[in-house]
């Protein structure tokens, strides 16, 4: 049984590597990765979507999570810096609230294919 309360180590297939089952994933929910030697990444669930960013804050380049998969607010509407109490948009990265307010998280390419979230590149 998978432990969800730490990162996922996986290994760097290229594209198409997958990340987990989106049921894996609470809906709103959100889990950190690390993937071969890329750096840290995490993806966010809502409903049937998904949204995928660099963990790594804008503002001081330091992760976004405080405890492991934890980026979501409480009431998990935005994505949350820990560091700095800055507040993102889920559908676009965009900081509405905080210190880097107007800049964005790093995205990255993953798409929904067969219930499997997988890396586009």
């Amino acid at each position: 049984m998978k432990n969800f309360n730490e990162e996922l180590k996986i290994e760097d297939q290229g594209a198409g590597t997958i990340l987990c089952a989106l049921d894996d994933l609470n809906n709103p929910g959100s889990k950190g990765f690390t993937v071969g030697q890329r750096p840290r990444l995490f993806v966010v669930r809502i409903g049937n979507s998904i949204f995928g960013y660099f963990n790594i804050c804008p503002h001081r380049g330091t992760p976004l999570d405080w405890k492991p998969n934890m980026f979501l607010t409480r009431n998990s509407d935005s994505i949350l810096c820990a560091t700095h109490g800055a507040l993102f948009t889920i559908e676009k990265g965009m900081c509405i609230q905080g210190p880097c307010k107007g800049t964005l998280l790093s995205p990255i390419r993953i798409k929904l294919e067969n219930g499997l979230i997988k890396l586009i590149d």
